[in-house]
């Protein structure tokens, strides 16, 4: 509402990004939504910016300006090029939101840059201040609160994935678990780079899932799963930008 620049969505699979980007858009009493896995969708995309300018009917006069949502636009492998296209010549004329499931900011693809063009903001998973109060503070320093017993152990028990948490069905959590897995290691980490050994990758993430709050020795995990410090080191980031895991660096001088 205040800027010019795309919204840049940004977060792990399942975490609500197509939902809130959609409840954002409805807010304008125009709005479309284009999404990448879609065929009709891409093939326009695909035509160029002026073939979703036209179905958008941005050369329409409006009181207000529409909003457009791209979704997984980023497994276009000219993405860049077609976003920066698209808003140097719209960007008067529409409010543009972009979805993706890993992190934007670890895709080379494209030659042209965005820089200046786009804020990009994280979609995380519920955390406790999230469920207590959903609003956002008035006041920078505010008041502890408690969460509910029932609340707190669904969060430790189902993890703060909307869906999940909400359901808080055991069977539900660990068919949709082993599903976004699959896909994870599936379509994400072939999309996110060029690692073929799979399933190396997979063993890697159950080690980790297992000695998660441990201290992280590369070497010695490096031997466990067979590849190289520098091979694992590169395996680790690529986990992280997919929000599979994160590290925490110690508070050390060493």
């Amino acid at each position: 509402a205040q800027y010019r620049q795309i919204i840049f969505h940004s977060g792990p699979r399942q975490v609500g990004k197509t939902t809130t980007s959609l409840e954002a858009s409805a807010e304008s009493p125009v709005h479309y939504y284009f999404n990448w896995d879609n065929d009709d969708h891409r093939a326009l995309i695909l035509e160029g910016p002026q073939a979703v300018a036209f179905v958008a009917e941005l050369e329409t006069l409006r009181k207000t300006l529409p909003i457009l949502v791209f979704d997984e636009i980023h497994k276009y492998r000219y993405w860049k090029r077609f976003l920066k296209g698209f808003f140097d010549t719209y960007e008067k004329k529409c409010k543009i939101i972009v979805t993706c499931s890993a992190r934007l900011d670890v895709y080379k693809r494209g030659g042209d840059s965005l820089m200046g063009r786009y804020f990009l903001y994280h979609l995380h998973p519920l955390t406790i201040r999230e469920i207590i109060d959903p609003r956002l503070p008035t006041q920078e320093i505010q008041k502890p609160k408690e969460i509910s017993f029932a609340n707190y152990h669904a969060l430790l028990d189902f993890g703060g994935f909307p869906e999940p948490y909400l359901r808080r069905k055991k069977v539900f959590f660990n068919h949709w678990k082993r599903l976004r897995m699959e896909q994870l290691f599936r379509e994400d980490l072939r999309d996110l780079s060029q690692v073929q050994e799979i399933g190396q990758m997979q063993l890697l993430a159950e080690i980790l899932t297992e000695e998660a709050t441990h201290s992280l020795n590369h070497s010695m995990l490096a031997s466990k799963i067979k590849v190289s410090a520098p091979t694992l080191s590169r395996w680790m980031t690529i986990l992280k930008n997919l929000y599979f895991c994160f590290s925490i660096q110690p508070f050390s001088k060493n």
